[in-house]
């Protein structure tokens, strides 16, 4: 009976509305703002705060090579934090299931972010702020994991060439990072040598490539939900390797050239994520 009452439904003008529990996505957009509004004051104090940074390298609790990547990182962070603003006003105001996505997907990206200054130790003058962002951030992807409404997703429907286009996209990832940082750690492991850029490994490797390869084999077996969560990763790819690309790029130095073979996987990453990000939110339908 359930199901008859969903198809019924499903032929009303805004199915979208079916899609989601509205008060917890209220909530998730709520949290989402309060985010975009903390990681624009993080971002924009990191850009116009000249002392910032340079009192935490002093201190000895920053790694001053780090400085350019990090301060590149609050550049972009502003247009992104803008963005999730936006995004979280409209989803309040008038809730639809694909800009959810999205609003998830970039919350993702800053939890990501911030979740690197938090594990790394960068007590910044503001390391509190990077700890409510941090905080918020995984609160605001429960709340809006939990907001989706199973019986109404198991209608989301992805071409197949376009569900199975995504699923090898997220494997290569997998495959590519998993092999450079586990051949990155051994020597290091074996020499008792701790990075610099450790937190890295820690998120890669623990939560977002099993991420990844749990989401691209829901795809491949055509479990339901696995149509949301390769929506919030694509975001999350996208804008998190975005600034990593034009890093590799631009942030050259005499101690560290260019790796352009690096530079080529990440700029390659960007443009196929953002290819199947705008084709993902076209296609992606509820059917009876």
């Amino acid at each position: 009976m359930m199901e008859s009452i969903i198809e019924r439904k499903l032929t009303d003008d805004r199915p979208q509305t079916l899609m989601l529990n509205r008060p917890r996505s209220r909530l998730t957009a709520i949290l989402a703002l309060v985010v975009s509004l903390l990681v624009l004051y993080a971002s924009l104090r990191g850009v116009l705060d000249k002392h910032l940074y340079i009192d935490a390298i002093a201190a000895g609790v920053l790694s001053k090579s780090l400085l350019a990547a990090i301060r590149l990182q609050d550049q972009l962070s502003i247009p992104f934090a803008v963005t999730l603003l936006i995004v979280s006003v409209s989803h309040f105001l008038y809730a639809g299931y694909k800009t959810f996505l999205v609003l998830l997907g970039l919350v993702g990206n800053f939890l990501y972010a911030y979740g690197l200054f938090v594990i790394s130790g960068n007590f910044t003058a503001i390391y509190l702020v990077y700890l409510v962002i941090f905080g918020l951030s995984i609160y605001s992807l429960i709340f809006g994991l939990t907001s989706f409404e199973p019986e109404v997703v198991r209608y989301l429907q992805l071409p197949v060439l376009l569900r199975n286009s995504i699923s090898l996209f997220l494997l290569v990832i997998v495959f590519i990072f998993v092999f450079l940082w586990v051949n990155s750690l051994t020597p290091l492991i074996s020499k008792h040598i701790r990075p610099d850029t450790y937190a890295v490994f820690i998120l890669d490797l623990c939560i977002v490539m099993p991420g990844l390869a749990i989401t691209a084999v829901q795809l491949l077996r055509r479990i339901p939900f696995g149509n949301v969560l390769v929506g919030i990763f694509l975001i999350k790819i996208l804008t998190l390797i975005l600034p990593v690309a034009i890093g590799e790029i631009l942030l050259s130095t005499h101690t560290k050239p260019t790796d352009y073979s690096m530079a080529a996987i990440y700029s390659l990453i960007v443009f196929i994520s953002l290819f199947l990000s705008v084709h993902y939110l076209l296609k992606l339908r509820l059917t009876k």
